[in-house]
């Protein structure tokens, strides 16, 4: 399956998600997942539907490559099955093969903590100030403000694409599957969404055909597109760096951020 196959089939099986009985998080969380399955099928290349059981333990190998949680394990695994279900065959994941290899690596996987809120507009805006104007530092004002924003987790917030971005007057609308979303500019010029958006963008950091949030180096090189693991890296270095606590600080905490909170940039 090519790049082009395996981006037909998501858009399709995307219609299928959108008739399931499925809350709307939960729904763009599969599409999500399923998008990245079928991408790294496709660049090997393999078939993702339906994937063969060895292929599907190779993949979450790698997924625990970056040290996920076990429920990110697990939702990855869940997206894969009623994807495999909706299009009429038998799950994967029930395979004994991957069922063992499952237990395996989800036992390795570490623990998730308990969160019992986000980041507050306060806290964000403490972040942003603390941030300078290199490249980094604009690729990553625009992945919290958007996380923010957006209310985007980390699965969603790495399947962005520069394309995805369409500048409307000084807002934005960012175009993630079934659903298009509107930012406005914002009272404060460090916490606005779409001018973070478009300095990155405008610093010719991303490739305009590639993904809109890539790897950095040290030497200010880019790379691919960002891990979820890296972005919880990069929420929690920015958030250490701002003098804040790091303790149950995740990049999920940008996604569980209030409405009212959101009003406050």
């Amino acid at each position: 399956m090519d790049r082009d196959e395996a981006t037909k089939t998501s858009t399709e099986l995307q219609r299928l998600l959108d008739g399931v009985e499925l809350s709307d998080n939960t729904r763009r969380v599969y599409a999500a997942q399923w998008r990245r399955f079928a991408g790294w099928c496709a660049a090997r290349p393999s078939c993702a539907l339906p994937a063969r059981p060895r292929l599907l333990v190779l993949y979450l190998a790698m997924l625990a490559e970056e040290r996920p949680s076990a429920s990110r394990l697990n939702v990855a695994c869940n997206a894969i099955a009623k994807i495999h279900e909706l299009r009429g065959h038998a799950p994967p994941t029930s395979h004994p093969l991957v069922m063992t290899w499952r237990r395996r690596l989800t036992d390795t996987c570490p623990h998730e903590p308990q969160r019992t809120a986000g980041l507050t507009a306060a806290q964000l805006r403490q972040i942003m100030a603390a941030m300078g104007e290199e490249l980094a530092a604009l690729r990553d004002r625009a992945l919290l403000l958007v996380g923010f924003a957006a209310r985007l987790r980390p699965a969603e917030l790495v399947e962005l694409n520069v394309a995805d971005v369409v500048r409307r007057g000084e807002g934005i609308e960012l175009l993630v599957p079934a659903r298009r979303i509107l930012i406005a500019p914002g009272h404060d010029p460090i916490t606005s969404t779409p001018l973070a958006v478009c300095s990155w963008i405008d610093a010719g950091a991303p490739v305009p055909s590639g993904p809109l949030f890539v790897g950095i180096n040290r030497w200010g090189q880019r790379g691919g597109r960002l891990s979820e693991r890296g972005v919880t890296l990069i929420v929690q270095a920015r958030a250490r760096k701002a003098g804040l606590s790091i303790e149950g600080i995740s990049a999920d905490s940008l996604h569980f951020g209030s409405r009212d909170e959101r009003r406050l940039l």
